[in-house]
C-alpha cells in the first residue's frame, strides 16, 4: 500500500527504534496496517502492545508471534505492526522495553497528526457552511463566531463593507466572545497605523503584546485603548479580500488580555475562515444584486389595477421572502374598449433577470391582443404562437379571464394555469378552468368557457407560489386557500383579511413569488 510521507517518517522511526544493543534490528517485520486492520488492532486506540492470539493470527496468518505492537497513525486510517515470530525468538530485553519507551513517542506524532487532521477538517468544515449561506447577516455572523472559536480569542470583531442602494459604501460589525454592548460606546475603527494592514489588505498582523508596538497608541484622540475598552494584548488581524475583485470587503480583529496566545496554527486558522468567508460575501453580494434586479424589473412591469366601474379590484404581488431567486409571477388588469374589463394572472417557470424579462414580454402580447376585443381563446392562441419564436424554451402558465358587465358574463380560458375561484352568492367556493389547456408555447387549443358573474360574486386568481412550498403539497394548498376564502368574503377590512390569509398560507416564509387578483362585483354605483 502507497503511504503518505508523514506515516513513512512514522514507519521509518519505529524501524530505527527496535534494534539491539548491537544495532541490529531486532524486529522481524514491520508491516503497514490498511483502516479495516487499524480498526480491528486498535480500535479508539493510539497505540497498543497486542497480545490477543486471535487478533494476532488475523493480523499475521499463519504466525506465532512472540511480541507485537501496533501503532496507528494518520489520523488513525494507517498503521504499523511490529512483531517478531517463534523462529526469530523473543526480542532482547532492551529491544522490549524500547518498545514501551517508544510507544509514548510514536503516541505524541499520531495526536500530533491527528490533531492536524482535525483542524483542516474543521476549517473545511466551517468553509462548506459559509458558502452554502446566501445571507449577508448570517455569513458574517457564523464567520464570527467560527473565527473566535478557532484561535482561541477573549473576543473577535469583523468589521465589513456594504454597498447602499445608492451606490454609498458604510460599515458595519459583529462581535463574538463578548456582548454586543461591550463596544457600543466606541467609535468605528479608523485606518490608523495598526488598523491601516488589515484595511488596506496588505498582510496580516500578529503580535504578542499589541501595547508594545511601535504603531500603538499614537493616534488621537485615546493615544491607546479608549476608556472602557476591553483589555487587549495579544492581537491578531486579517484581512478578508475578495478573490474576484480584490477588493477589500473587510477585516477579521482578535484580541485576548494575556500575552502572546496566538500562535502560527491561530492565524492560519484566521486566514482560512477569512477566504472563505470572502467567497461567501462575493456570492452573496451576486446574489443580492440580482435579485434586487429582477425583483425591480417585475415590480416596474406590474400595473396598478385602473377604477373599474361596478368593481372592487384587490391586487397582491410578494416577491419570494426566501429560495435564490425572484420570480416570473405576473398579474395584469385591462380595461378594453367596450367596457369589459380583462383579468389576467400568470407566472414563468424560472427565476431571475431572464424569467422577468419574459414576463415583461408576455405581459405585452396578452395586453396587445386583450386590446382588440380578442376572446380569451383568441388571446391565449395568438400569444402561444408568439412565445414559440419570442421566448424561446420559456414555460409560460396563464389564466385570462373577461368581464362583460352588459350581460353579468365571465368568459376565461386557462393556459396550463391554477384553477380560479369563484363565488357566487350563497353557493360554496368553486373551481373553475382547471386544466382546460396546456402553457404557452406549447399548448395550441385553448378552449373557452363562460360563467355567470352577477351582483355580489367574487372571483379570486393566483399563482403557486400562495398555495405551495417545499413543505407542503399543492393540493392541500388549494384545500387551506378554498377554506380561508368564505372568512374573507365577511371580512369588514378585505385588504387585511388578505394579508392575514397569505401570512397563514405561507406560515410568513414563501419561496415563491405570490400574485393575487381578488374581484368582487359590488354593483353600478347608484347616479
Amino acid at each position: 500500500m502507497t503511504s503518505p510521507p508523514e506515516f513513512d517518517a512514522v514507519l521509518a522511526a519505529v524501524r530505527g527504534t527496535f534494534v539491539d544493543g548491537a544495532g541490529v534490528p531486532a524486529a522481524t517485520e514491520v508491516r503497514p496496517l490498511g483502516p479495516a486492520e487499524v480498526r480491528a488492532a486498535l480500535g479508539d486506540h493510539v497505540a497498543l502492545a497486542v497480545t490477543d492470539p486471535a487478533v494476532l493470527a488475523e493480523l499475521v496468518p499463519g504466525k506465532e508471534i512472540t511480541r507485537a505492537i501496533a501503532v496507528a497513525a494518520d489520523g488513525g486510517e494507517r498503521g504499523a505492526l511490529v512483531y517478531t515470530t517463534t523462529e526469530a525468538g523473543p526480542l532482547p530485553v532492551d529491544v522490549a522495553a524500547a518498545i514501551d519507551a517508544a510507544t509514548a513517542g510514536l503516541a505524541a506524532t499520531v495526536r500530533r497528526l491527528r490533531g492536524e487532521a482535525v483542524v483542516l477538517d474543521a476549517l473545511h468544515s466551517t468553509g462548506r457552511e459559509l458558502t452554502a449561506q446566501l445571507d449577508i447577516d448570517r455569513i458574517v455572523q457564523d464567520a464570527t463566531d467560527a473565527a473566535t472559536e478557532a484561535t482561541g480569542a477573549g473576543f473577535g470583531a469583523f468589521f465589513y463593507n456594504l454597498v447602499d442602494e445608492f451606490g454609498e459604501s458604510y460599515t458595519l460589525y459583529t462581535i463574538s466572545g463578548v456582548p454586543r454592548e461591550a463596544f457600543a460606546r466606541f467609535p468605528m475603527p479608523r485606518n490608523t497605523e495598526v488598523f491601516a494592514p488589515t484595511f488596506d489588505g496588505t498582510g496580516t498582523v500578529r503580535s504578542p503584546d499589541i501595547t508594545r508596538d511601535p504603531r500603538f497608541g499614537k493616534n488621537a484622540p485615546h493615544h491607546g485603548m479608549p476608556a472602557g475598552h476591553l483589555p487587549v494584548c495579544s492581537y491578531l488581524a486579517v484581512s478578508v479580500i475578495s478573490p474576484t475583485s480584490g477588493e477589500v470587503l473587510g477585516g477579521f480583529f482578535f484580541g485576548h488580555p494575556e500575552p502572546d496566545r496566538f500562535t502560527a496554527r491561530h492565524e492560519y486558522l484566521a486566514e482560512g475562515i477569512a477566504g472563505y468567508t470572502a467567497i461567501a460575501l462575493d456570492n452573496a453580494r451576486l446574489y443580492e444584486r440580482e435579485r434586487t434586479l429582477a425583483s425591480e424589473l417585475s415590480r416596474s412591469m406590474l400595473p396598478v389595477a385602473p377604477p373599474t366601474p361596478g368593481l372592487d379590484v384587490l391586487t397582491r404581488y410578494l416577491p419570494a421572502a426566501t429560495g435564490s431567486k425572484v420570480g416570473g409571477d405576473w398579474f395584469d388588469v385591462i380595461r378594453l374598449p367596450s367596457g369589459a374589463t380583462a383579468f389576467v394572472i400568470g407566472d414563468v417557470v424560472g427565476h431571475g433577470v431572464t424569467a422577468a424579462t419574459v414576463m415583461g414580454q408576455v405581459r405585452t402580447a396578452i395586453r396587445s391582443y386583450a386590446l382588440l376585443e380578442l376572446p380569451p381563446s383568441e388571446v391565449l392562441r395568438n400569444v402561444s404562437e408568439l412565445a414559440v419564436g419570442l421566448f424561446g424554451e420559456s414555460f409560460v402558465t396563464c389564466f385570462y379571464a373577461v368581464h362583460r358587465p352588459s350581460d353579468g358574463s365571465l368568459a376565461y380560458a386557462n393556459a396550463g394555469h391554477l384553477p380560479a375561484i369563484l363565488v357566487r352568492p350563497g353557493e360554496p367556493p368553486e373551481q373553475i378552468g382547471e386544466a382546460l389547456a396546456q402553457p404557452l408555447g406549447i399548448g395550441s387549443v385553448f378552449p373557452q368557457r363562460t360563467a355567470g358573474f352577477p351582483v355580489g360574486a367574487d372571483l379570486v386568481l393566483y399563482t403557486d407560489g400562495l398555495v405551495e412550498s417545499r413543505t407542503r403539497d399543492l393540493t392541500l394548498g388549494i384545500e387551506w386557500l378554498l377554506a380561508g376564502i368564505p372568512g374573507l368574503l365577511t371580512a369588514a377590512d378585505l385588504e387585511t383579511a388578505w394579508d392575514k390569509l397569505v401570512d397563514e398560507l405561507t406560515r410568513g416564509r414563501h419561496d415563491d413569488d405570490i400574485a393575487v387578483i381578488h374581484v368582487r362585483h359590488r354593483g353600478e354605483d347608484a347616479p
